[in-house]
């Protein structure tokens, strides 16, 4: 195989992570919305899954998770304000893959540590409230759920034209290496795939390491963008 070839199937497969995984974003803030559409909540005052949704939810969540061969983790994140009846309250229904089964981080039950870790301000949730439009997050270490190098895919759950919570979707960028790697490391020149902010993903270089951010990028001409968010760069 030519190293033209190499390029060209690590292009592939990039796209098929971004297209497969986006789509799945996208599908199940769907089915979030339209299970919460049923409710009567009055929307200004944020959500609170019932006891019904949460697990027409968590079988979603669990089944798009089951079926996706690069997520390691997906979820729903949503804020309720506080109001005179109740405090401030952060939905976090999340489920992740450990040892071939899959878990539930029960985060949503530590609302007084949800007060120091507060979502709204994490790009992966604030871009897609602000926007109300999907958005790629990462690399970036995930301290809350597994400590390691992260890429999230988060797309706007909507109800009534009104933002009520993200769909979140984990790829580790361990995952990803593993399924990059056997194309970069045939690349003679050194590449380095990052996000569209110069922050490094994975290369095929030792000394250029996940998270790094590049201070001089090259010409245009030596770029590939070859899907949204991510960048082939050849130094």
């Amino acid at each position: 195989m030519t190293q033209n070839l190499y390029i060209e199937e690590l292009q592939n497969v990039l796209k098929h992570v971004v297209s497969e995984t986006t789509s799945i974003a996208e599908e199940l803030a769907i089915k979030a919305s339209q299970i919460m559409t049923k409710n009567t909540f009055k929307i200004e005052k944020g959500i609170k899954l019932s006891n019904t949704e949460r697990i027409a939810l968590q079988h979603e969540i669990k089944t798009a998770l089951q079926h996706s061969a690069y997520c390691q983790g997906m979820g729903f994140a949503s804020y309720s304000p506080k109001t005179q009846e109740e405090q401030d309250y952060w939905t976090l229904e999340w489920w992740y893959k450990k040892d071939d089964q899959l878990q539930q981080a029960k985060l949503e039950n530590y609302q007084n540590a949800q007060r120091f870790l507060d979502f709204r301000s994490f790009e992966w949730f604030q871009q897609p409230a602000q926007s109300k439009q999907p958005y790629i997050h990462g690399p970036y270490v995930d301290y809350i759920c597994n400590g390691a190098y992260t890429i999230t895919i988060a797309h706007p759950v909507i109800v009534e034209y009104q933002f009520i919570g993200v769909i979140a979707i984990d790829i580790f960028v361990s995952a990803l290496e593993k399924i990059l790697m056997p194309n970069l490391k045939n690349i003679k020149q050194t590449m380095v795939i990052t996000n569209d902010n110069a922050r490094v993903i994975t290369s095929n270089h030792v000394t250029i390491r996940t998270g790094t951010l590049l201070k001089n990028m090259p010409a245009a001409s030596s770029i590939t963008r070859p899907c949204p968010s991510f960048q082939m760069v050849f130094l």
